[in-house]
């Protein structure tokens, strides 16, 4: 019986030797009820496989090698882009995200640029062409683009997608502006806009929610000016 079974551990890899394998697969048919030994035994005797040869293997690793560097790269990436969005719009980050945030400012050519557009252009931004087609059939229009991934809108409940995508994308053009524009360097802002998004979306007379509740322990360090800017809003 041919070895079916190749085991890769990151860098190194662990050979099955016939003998090795052989024992492996006797133990495991010992286990196994007899209708499902029977499938395995026939599957094994029509299986394709073929011993492993060393050129096949360092291929594999060299695969495996190069799945992990692009994974390391993908981490750097992530981590260069969050760094780079705490930057240049902490606000709008703490609000939407680093990824939404970053695809809203180069969909819109730069932050400055991306300033200047309403709320109401920066809720479907992304959904131009569904846009038009809709215009162009008299069909309804699209109440979201890129904001539709953001953590907020994904979480809210299908009929208040539109609704949440709505108020998200009018505190995000105000977040924007307070980016490309305004002195501050921190991120408050994003976080008491985040927090009143959920605040006016919970079903009225209910002041809290697990969700809730964990979002404001999340955000602790601006708990008391949160809470008092919505008591007054």
């Amino acid at each position: 019986m041919r070895p079916l079974v190749i085991i890769l551990f990151s860098s190194h890899r662990i050979r099955w030797s016939h003998e090795c394998f052989t024992n492996l697969f006797l133990k495991i048919l010992q286990i196994l009820p007899e209708e499902v030994e029977a499938e395995l035994k026939e599957a094994a005797v029509i299986s394709m496989g073929s011993d492993v040869s060393d050129v096949d293997l360092m291929n594999i690793k060299e695969l495996c090698d190069q799945v992990l560097s692009l994974s390391e790269y993908r981490a750097q990436l992530y981590d260069y882009l969050k760094n780079r969005m705490n930057t240049i719009a902490p606000n709008l980050t703490a609000l939407v995200g680093e990824l939404v945030g970053a695809r809203l400012i180069a969909h819109g050519g730069s932050l400055l640029n991306l300033a200047k557009q309403p709320g109401s252009t920066v809720q479907i931004l992304g959904a131009e062409k569904a846009l038009f087609r809709a215009l162009k059939t008299k069909h309804a229009t699209p109440k979201y683009g890129l904001l539709y991934h953001a953590s907020l809108v994904g979480q809210a409940p299908p009929k208040m997608k539109g609704k949440m995508s709505r108020s998200l994308a009018a505190k995000a053009a105000l977040t924007i502006r307070y980016d490309a524009l305004g002195d501050g360097q921190d991120d408050s802002m994003g976080l008491e806009n985040r927090l009143k998004v959920c605040y006016r979306s919970l079903p009225i007379g209910i002041m809290a929610t697990s969700s809730f509740l964990l979002q404001l322990l999340f955000w602790e360090d601006n708990f008391d000016t949160v809470i008092c800017s919505l008591k007054h809003d």
